[in-house]
């Protein structure tokens, strides 16, 4: 839509209403989202989606409805599906940027930022947002010493994979033992941690039933991070890595986890 002449409210109405098939409810749900109308904004863009669900340009405007609504997690997810479709899609890794630079996520911030520098280094937003970024970081490395502690024994990992998002221990009860996952806080990751113990639990009852042998790690993917649950020493393992993170690399931040995990465990007597 960039660069198009805008067309009134009434002029893509009629054209969406008499097709259907049409795209321009993109343009239309931005229309419908800038005069504030954002439970329709977003119905017309579900509604597109539905009929045209790789509309990279669809997800995008939706994430920005969503954002504008307070719901930052389903706008993230949106982004995300837009940068699974096409990873050169600049507004949604910067969309993502800003919310994670609103968050005070430096880290997850810097990474989306490598990335958008690959794909426009010149660009004004983006040194825009390195601008941002540069006093979070300092201070960050001020504070590295006081905040290895939350990490538990996975700080090295956040520290030496960028792309990990966050790494936990479950007991076999579905207690977290050690870790962090949401930047939420602890009871949110408590939550996490008994709900994937369990769908790791009943994982392994179907891979039994199946007779698959034994099942080595399960993988949730979201639009924006990838879960893998893996066994330690029968504890339960659950890393988080971005999704667009190379498979290869995901598979050496899941190793260095479990090692991690292993001299944790063991410093425990467990």
């Amino acid at each position: 839509m960039a660069g198009s002449t805008r067309r009134s409210l009434q002029e893509l109405s009629a054209e969406v209403a008499a097709n259907p098939d049409s795209t321009a409810f993109v343009e239309l749900a931005a229309a419908y989202r800038e005069r504030g109308d954002l439970d329709r904004a977003v119905r017309l863009c579900l509604r597109g989606l539905q009929r045209h669900p790789t509309h990279v340009e669809a997800h995008y405007e939706l994430g920005r409805i969503y954002e504008q609504r307070g719901e930052r997690e389903l706008a993230l997810d949106e982004w995300g599906i837009a940068l699974q479709l096409a990873a050169d899609h600049l507004p949604s890794r910067l969309s993502i940027i800003r919310l994670y630079l609103d968050e005070g996520r430096p880290a997850d911030a810097e990474r989306e930022l490598l990335m958008a520098r690959e794909i426009a280094p010149g660009d004004a937003s983006v040194a825009e947002l390195w601008s941002r970024l540069e006093p979070m970081r300092r201070d960050g490395d001020e504070s590295e010493d006081s905040a290895a502690a939350p990490l538990g024994p996975f700080g090295k990992l956040m520290r030496e994979y960028p792309g990990t998002l966050g790494a936990l221990l479950v007991d076999a009860t579905g207690q977290l033992v050690e870790g962090r996952m949401t930047p939420r806080g602890v009871e949110s990751d408590r939550m996490l941690g008994v709900t994937l113990s369990g769908a790791r639990a009943e994982a392994e009852r179907v891979a039994s039933y199946l007779q698959l042998g034994d099942l080595r790690s399960v993988v949730i993917e979201s639009g924006v991070v990838r879960l893998t649950m893996s066994a330690v020493d029968g504890i339960t393992l659950i890393v988080a890595t971005a999704c667009d993170l190379p498979a290869g690399q995901a598979a050496r931040v899941l190793e260095r986890a479990r090692k991690l995990a292993r001299e944790y465990l063991e410093s425990l007597g467990k």
